[in-house]
């Protein structure tokens, strides 16, 4: 047994998916399969907001207010590690782990629903050198300090009600549709680590 802490922005009274997935992500298709979107770092779910919805400023940024969510990721085993070197026994290329285009992201989805595993940690495309845990399984919200009933509960806690991006993060964030590549796909590429540098504390 593993238990991993991830987060999540979620404007709902909730942050897990018990039914099917409303819309499509990198992961998922619509409709198609529960998938349950975390992250490992408390500044890549923010990351992923201001991706998807291309806040690029600071004034952009700022006006977003998002509870934010904390959970205790209870696993049988280890999740797989999705890596830009692992994704190459699948078929794919490493840049699509971080492409615009989730195609070929959700295609190898669903061949880990069919076979495994159900379970991966992924690179994130929003903020580099963070990473993503995704479940392929649903999921049910449950207290903090809850013991799990089965492995549908997922214990966890919101963590801010009306929180905002912290400041400087809109500057680290790899956009949709820019032509600069991955940073940390393109320090792999190199045959480099690439360590995600934290934005310094600005409290005001």
């Amino acid at each position: 047994m593993v238990e991993l802490v991830a987060f999540r922005l979620a404007n709902y009274e909730t942050p897990l998916w018990a039914v099917e997935n409303f819309s499509a992500g990198r992961y998922n298709e619509a409709f198609e399969g529960h998938t349950q979107y975390l992250s490992l770092h408390p500044l890549t779910p923010w990351a992923e907001v201001l991706r998807n919805e291309g806040r690029r400023t600071r004034e952009e940024a700022l006006a977003l207010r998002y509870p934010l969510w904390a959970l205790r990721v209870r696993l049988a085993e280890p999740p797989f590690e999705l890596t830009f070197d692992s994704v190459k026994e699948f078929g794919l290329r490493p840049g699509d782990l971080v492409s615009d285009d989730h195609g070929r992201c959700r295609a190898l989805a669903q061949g880990f629903r069919r076979t495994g595993p159900r379970a991966f940690v992924a690179p994130s495309a929003a903020l580099p050198g963070t990473r993503n845990l995704v479940v392929l399984e649903p999921r049910v919200l449950t207290g903090w300090e809850q013991v799990p009933l089965d492995d549908l509960d997922l214990p966890g806690s919101l963590a801010a009600q009306d929180g905002r991006c912290p400041d400087g993060l809109w500057d680290l964030v790899h956009h949709r549709g820019t032509r600069r590549r991955h940073p940390a796909l393109r320090a792999w590429e190199r045959g480099e680590p690439y360590v995600f540098a934290e934005p310094p504390v600005a409290l005001r």
